[in-house]
C-alpha cells in the first residue's frame, strides 16, 4: 500500500474517534454509534465473524464486542447462526437492515476517501511520511482511549 494511502486510513480512523468526521445522520446510521457501524462494518468483510475475530479487528475486548453485537442483534441488523458441525461457535451476519447499514457506510467511505487522496498529493512523500509517523501516533492512543471507554461500558 503507497505511503498516501497508509496515512489516508490511518487520518479516516483519527477523525472517527475524535468525532471530527461526521458520519450522515439519516436513516438507519443515525440509530447507531460509531461502534456499532464498525462492528457491522467488520462483519460484512469478514469470512465466519464471530466475536473473537471481530475484536482482533475492532482491538476491543470480547466481553465489548459481545455487548455491541446483542444490541445489533436486538435492532435486527445482525442475526447469529451455527455451523451444522460446529455447535460451540457462534456466528454472526447481517441481515438486509444491516446490509443497507454496511452500504451506507461503505459509500460515506469512499466519498471521504476521494477527498483526502486529492488533498494529500498536494504533500511531497517526505511530508506524507511525516503525517504518517503522527497520525500512526494519534491512532494508537485514540485505540488505547476507546478500548478503555468500551470497558467502562
Amino acid at each position: 500500500m503507497n505511503q498516501a494511502l497508509r496515512i489516508l486510513d490511518i487520518f479516516m480512523k483519527v477523525q472517527e474517534n475524535s468525532d471530527l468526521l461526521q458520519h450522515k445522520q439519516e436513516g438507519l446510521l443515525a440509530e447507531l454509534s460509531i461502534a456499532e457501524v464498525h462492528c457491522i462494518d467488520w462483519i460484512g468483510m469478514i469470512d465466519h465473524p464471530n466475536v473473537t475475530k471481530i475484536s482482533e479487528k475492532m482491538g476491543l475486548t470480547r466481553g465489548g464486542i459481545s455487548r455491541i453485537s446483542k444490541r445489533l442483534l436486538g435492532k435486527g441488523l445482525i442475526e447469529s447462526y451455527q455451523e451444522p458441525d460446529n455447535n460451540k461457535e457462534i456466528y454472526f451476519q447481517l441481515t438486509e437492515r444491516g446490509k443497507t447499514v454496511y452500504d451506507q457506510h461503505k459509500k460515506i467511505h469512499n466519498k471521504a476517501r476521494e477527498e483526502w487522496l486529492a488533498f494529500l498529493d498536494h504533500y511531497s512523500d517526505d511530508e506524507q511520511a511525516t503525517l504518517l509517523r503522527f497520525f500512526t501516533e494519534i491512532s494508537a492512543l485514540f485505540d488505547s482511549e476507546l478500548a478503555d471507554q468500551m470497558e467502562e461500558n
